[in-house]
């Protein structure tokens, strides 16, 4: 490439850089709301518009040949990073629908490497904004601009990472020893990004059974979080129990969330209960008591805001005092992270006195 044709470049992308961030922003919170509006999760989007010094050095390489600033493809780049695989492809779908994209330009490397060699996957769209998009007021400065979308899974991600951390993009360039190494890691991740797809199919596919195996079979549903998130918001007994407590305290009653699930889970399982049907039995039996210790704790008309399953945590606390051991029951305080170890002792006490007060 001459170098008047590098000059000419560098200095026309120096006074059309503040452009190009902004578009460069403008296509990362399109993507953002495209991504929300498909209801499709994703690791992280992140942007980056190039440097005048990367693109000096892209631009001199001696296999480079641009005629003028639009042959570059990449000043504004997206990138996309999934939890999953097939997302991957979801996302690609979008882009297509929402952009005007450039098949020639683009590439699937998912589907351009050879089985037998190694290197990180992933799907890089060329693409400009629609024909839609443009003849709107706040896309219509971008014309002619050009942004390259990238989508991949972050095991892929991690691969490409590492990969050019080490510094070894090529095959070519990897010492013999090594290379079988580089290939069975890269099989690897392969195989590990279908295993978490069909991981979070069978969850999904778990989530619907385990609500109709509750109330017709709980005792052979084990607690687990997503069977106890289930259970809170199916029960009767147990969505009773929650109502009698925010009732009493004037708060709200808001939807369990999955850390809080496994909170409640862990708990019910350190004082032996295993099953949904022994949870029921329980809430059931001592849904008077559990409702006494809240009041015994918590201020009438108190207000403020409870999760869904707030009755599991209060049987807890009923379950470990009602022996009434000093000891065990601030051991289980401890080990559970409630309250804080220097006042614990007096934690429990109170609650033993409040369950026996319940008899």
């Amino acid at each position: 490439m001459s170098v008047d044709k590098t000059k000419a470049i560098l200095s026309e992308y120096r006074e059309k850089r503040p452009a190009y961030e902004e578009f460069t922003l403008t296509c990362e919170d399109l993507i953002r709301r495209l991504l929300r509006g498909a209801n499709i999760r994703v690791h992280s989007v992140t942007a980056r518009t190039k440097d005048i010094e990367r693109l000096a050095e892209k631009i001199s390489r001696p296999d480079k040949n641009y005629e003028k600033i639009i042959d570059i493809t990449d000043l504004s780049g997206v990138r996309v990073i999934t939890y999953f695989e097939d997302d991957v492809d979801k996302i690609g779908t979008l882009i297509e629908q929402e952009f005007k994209v450039f098949p020639d330009k683009s590439i699937d490397k998912r589907k351009v490497l050879d089985p037998d060699r190694f290197g990180y996957l992933s799907l890089q769209n060329v693409c400009v904004l629609s024909d839609e998009r443009l003849v709107l007021s706040e896309y219509s400065a971008f014309q002619g601009y050009i942004c390259e979308i990238q989508v991949r899974t972050i095991l892929q991600h991690a691969w490409a990472e590492i990969e050019h951390d080490l510094g070894y993009k090529a095959v070519q360039g990897i010492p013999r020893s090594v290379r079988r190494r580089f290939s069975r890691l890269a099989g690897l991740l392969e195989l590990g990004d279908d295993e978490f797809m069909k991981i979070r199919d069978e969850l999904e596919t778990y989530a619907v059974s385990v609500k109709r195996e509750i109330p017709i079979a709980p005792a052979t549903v084990l607690i687990d979080r997503v069977s106890l998130m289930a259970f809170v918001e199916q029960d009767p007994d147990a969505q009773e129990l929650d109502q009698a407590l925010v009732d009493y305290a004037k708060a709200k009653l808001e939807d369990i969330t999955p850390n809080y699930a496994n909170a409640r889970v862990e708990e019910l399982q350190y004082v032996g209960l295993n099953t949904i049907e022994q949870v029921k039995s329980v809430v059931k039996h001592k849904a008077d008591t559990v409702v006494k210790v809240f009041k015994g704790r918590v201020r009438a008309d108190s207000g403020g805001s409870f999760r869904r399953g707030i009755g599991l945590f209060y049987l807890f606390l009923v379950l470990i005092a009602e022996q009434g051991d000093l000891n065990a029951t601030v051991k289980a305080l401890n080990d559970r992270q409630i309250g804080l170890t220097r006042t614990n002792v007096n934690f429990a006490k109170r609650l033993i006195a409040l369950v026996n007060n319940t008899k």
